[in-house]
């Protein structure tokens, strides 16, 4: 059986500016912008897509970064599972120098 969007919301709670799910990760990736004092674990999509989006010192042309905010955005959607989110994420820190 499908849950409902009330089921989803009371069991990932709700991201209450955009209204979207924060499809949140079992483990969080753990990254260190140069900007930064110290190191940032994100643990959702809608983190990952806040750090992208506001904080992201890479480029932010490249596919990695780009593949990165499509699939965190279709995660908070509901339109992809997290763990798709987290791996697009990850690979985009990779890149940009930044995973810890």
């Amino acid at each position: 059986m499908a849950e409902d969007r009330w089921e989803r919301e009371e069991r990932y709670g709700r991201d209450l500016e955009k209204g979207k799910q924060p499809a949140p990760w079992n483990e969080s990736v753990v990254i260190s912008l140069p900007n930064a004092d110290h190191e940032l674990l994100v643990g959702s999509a809608s983190e990952a897509v806040a750090v992208l989006r506001n904080s992201w010192s890479g480029s932010k042309s490249g596919p990695a970064y780009q593949a990165a905010l499509t699939t965190c955005l279709e995660a908070m959607n509901g339109h992809l599972p997290g763990y798709m989110a987290r791996l697009a994420f990850e690979e985009a820190a990779r890149e940009a120098g930044v995973l810890r």
